[in-house]
């Protein structure tokens, strides 16, 4: 994960949302996060993997430099590799900011800078975005079939919601997750609100999974669960939708930064 520029147009940019959002943020408490994306030359993928390691290793080398510093990796199937750091405010985020130049300076101006020149030469193109999380809008099974450690795999779809319809967007969100508690199925989903970012509005939805086969599996269960009813509600959502993508990727914890404990 490289590129201290931006996150210091990201810090700028959820600072404004945060402060026109306080009110509804203190009513659903939403949670926040940065999803910084990089797009890998395919050509350089060797040389792209090797270097975000490097990076890795040195921020948990000089984790003080930026303590609250942490992500997951999820490398999709089409090179782009999205690394998902959680934050709580703005504060967060200029922390975030700092942090990248104090841990230049404490692996040495030199070695960092060779560190950037590599990973960026192996990267053809870098976008930022800030997203909300509000659990009124997904669902959380109270026995999931999954352990976190099984879920390896993510099933990602994007939903470009009509401008205006934001409003009707959310009732069939919310719609979704009724379903399927009255259901009681075993597969959760989380649902994320792009509330900084290109193309917006813009939903996205995720839905963990062991590997692409038990994905096909669960969904094909899933959606035969739900009956007419909820192909009535995915006939609502596309209604509203201007574009709809699928993506696929695995979670890569040789790429992700965990928490620091105890710091």
């Amino acid at each position: 994960m490289r590129g201290r520029q931006t996150f210091a147009v990201a810090a700028i940019l959820v600072a404004a949302f945060m402060t026109a959002s306080l009110a509804a943020a203190q009513t659903a408490q939403p949670k926040w996060y940065v999803l910084h994306q990089e797009i890998a030359r395919p050509s350089m993928l060797k040389q792209y993997e090797d270097t975000t390691k490097e990076f890795v290793s040195l921020v948990r080398q000089h984790h003080d430099a930026s303590p609250i510093f942490n992500y997951v990796a999820v490398a999709g199937d089409d090179f782009v590799y999205t690394y998902v750091a959680p934050i709580s405010s703005f504060s967060d985020l200029e922390k975030i900011y700092g942090g990248f130049d104090a841990l230049a300076k404490a692996v040495g101006e030199a070695k960092w800078g060779d560190l950037m020149m590599r990973g960026g030469a192996a990267t053809e193109f870098n976008r930022e975005s800030i997203v909300m999380e509000d659990s009124s809008m997904e669902y959380a099974p109270a026995n999931p079939r999954l352990k976190p450690e099984e879920e390896k795999y993510l099933h990602v779809d994007l939903y470009y919601v009509q401008p205006g319809h934001e409003a009707d967007a959310d009732a069939v969100a919310r719609d979704f997750a009724a379903l399927f508690r009255k259901k009681n199925l075993p597969a959760g989903y989380r649902l994320f609100k792009v509330v900084m970012g290109s193309e917006m509005p813009l939903i996205i939805v995720t839905t963990p999974a062991k590997d692409a086969a038990d994905y096909a599996a669960t969904d094909a269960a899933m959606r035969e669960a739900l009956g007419a009813e909820g192909q009535a509600l995915f006939q609502r959502a596309f209604a509203l939708t201007r574009r709809f993508e699928s993506h696929n990727g695995t979670i890569r914890p040789d790429l992700s930064l965990e928490p620091m404990q105890g710091k």
